[in-house]
């Protein structure tokens, strides 16, 4: 059996199976684990349910029998990969301690799976102080890492020759070999399994790699909807801040044409009398009519402008994290209404220095406005790039039909004037344009000060 999708060149860090001798394939075997697998994912609460399942599964006995499995996971503020948990002895003395003990023991693939979150909570086993303490840097892209990275490939093989970042970690490893699978949350890389067989020198059978592809990619979807759900319930808050937002603007857009209307008819007539022979004494009366009139203007702008004070609270944060939340929020209101929702982006994975709640709110706002500008379904494009002056978020609704001027109006309205001016505090820009009748755009840019990662993946 081949290894899907693998070229078969060891010096290039691609993957070069051997073929698992027919007496020792377990295919009903693995596809029974498969099962046990998928449902521990479907019942997990969290991520240390994930991966507790996915260490067991990849080392288990009636699993794919890997001597070690350790889960790294992509910083937050920084292009570095830390280690958070682990499973495996880590010498040979342990290997038979803990192997002997499980073969008299026996246990279930779900009992070894709450033994293993139960580790991985206390953190107490050598396997997870070992890997908590280590860290990856990604080599440049020109290394096979970006295979995976980049969605080319699901699973490579590591060796001392497919980098020097790569030898160096695998000597702290105390291997000469691993094998890693991305743990992906679209579009991006979330973290990898690397697995070894550090203890018996094993070689890495292609059946047993087909499953490890298989069952990260499956934690990858589990992962994804997680977060999705998490961030949902988050994000409550902002909903109902928005959806205030909303009926402010509403209520403060009818107060401002009702009161200024008359001002302005007022300020005017008061302007045009002034223009004409007044009996003696009136001409003040009618400069400070014209003087409060102007006054009560600007206020009145200030007030739909929701000039309220604020206090940023920056912190380096992910740029496709907080799209992605939002994002999430409104995907089953988008379905409903028949929009549909396209992403790009080809500067990796930005991390930008902003206050993450009120831009969280921003890009709220920026979906909520899909609702109101596309009434009738439509098409959302969303795109991220980067040039000489910065990053910048460029969001396109493209109508399916014309609508009224009223319903393309609203989004204008008072939340993306607060959006505009939280955008403007953290020292960025928004603009609004209108590309044609059924395109609208809106167009978020932020200086190259507020990157701390410059948007390297």
């Amino acid at each position: 059996m081949t290894f899907i999708g693998m070229k078969n060149d060891i010096s290039a860090g691609i993957l070069k199976p051997s073929i698992c001798p027919k007496d020792k394939c377990r295919i009903e075997e693995l596809l029974r684990l498969s099962l046990s697998f998928a449902t521990q994912l479907l019942q997990a609460e969290d991520e240390k349910d994930l991966w507790a399942a996915l260490l067991v599964a990849a080392t288990a006995a009636e699993g794919l029998r890997f001597n070690r499995a350790f889960v790294f996971r992509k910083e937050e503020t920084e292009d570095v990969f830390k280690g958070v948990t682990g499973i495996g002895p880590m010498s040979p003395e342990e290997a038979s301690q803990v192997w002997g003990a499980l073969e008299k023991e026996k246990p279930s693939f779900e009992e070894m799976v709450a033994r293993v979150k139960n580790e991985i909570e206390s953190g107490d086993t050598p396997a997870i102080a070992f890997i908590k303490k280590q860290r990856f840097s990604p080599p440049p892209q020109t290394s096979v890492w970006y295979d995976i990275f980049d969605g080319q490939k699901n699973i490579i093989l590591l060796t001392p020759e497919t980098s020097t970042e790569t030898a160096a970690f695998l000597e702290k490893l105390g291997v000469e070999q691993a094998v890693a699978a991305p743990l992906r949350m679209p579009p991006l890389v979330y973290g990898f399994i690397l697995v070894d067989n550090a203890i018996t020198r094993k070689p890495f059978c292609s059946e047993e790699l087909q499953f490890l592809e298989t069952i990260s990619l499956l934690v990858s979807v589990a992962l994804e909807r997680l977060f999705s759900y998490k961030e949902l319930m988050r994000q409550k808050h902002l909903l109902l801040e928005a959806e205030r937002i909303a009926v402010i603007g509403q209520l403060s857009s009818k107060v401002f044409h009702e009161i200024r209307n008359p001002l302005s008819a007022l300020g005017g007539l008061s302007k045009v009398l002034l223009r004409r022979n007044v009996p003696e004494g009136m001409e003040g009366y009618l400069k400070t009519m014209v003087r409060e009139a102007e006054r009560l203007e600007r206020v009145l702008e200030d007030i739909f402008q929701f000039s309220k004070p604020f206090e940023l609270k920056k912190e380096p944060v992910r740029l496709f994290r907080l799209l992605q939340a939002a994002l999430n929020v409104f995907l089953p209101k988008f379905k409903e209404r028949g929009i549909h929702v396209s992403f790009e982006c080809t500067n990796g994975d930005p991390i930008i220095h902003v206050d993450p709640k009120e831009m969280q709110l921003v890009f709220i706002h920026l979906m909520k406005s899909a609702l109101e500008i596309m009434p009738a379904g439509g098409m959302l494009n969303i795109g991220v790039f980067k040039d000489d002056k910065g990053l910048c978020i460029k969001v396109i609704y493209s109508r399916k039909k014309a609508d009224s001027l009223t319903t393309q109006t609203e989004a204008t309205g008072l939340g993306l004037s607060l959006s505009k001016k939280i955008v403007e505090l953290h020292g960025g820009s928004l603009k609004i344009l209108s590309l044609h009748p059924l395109e609208t755009e809106i167009s978020i840019c932020f200086p190259n000060r507020l990157l701390i990662n410059g948007g390297k993946k």
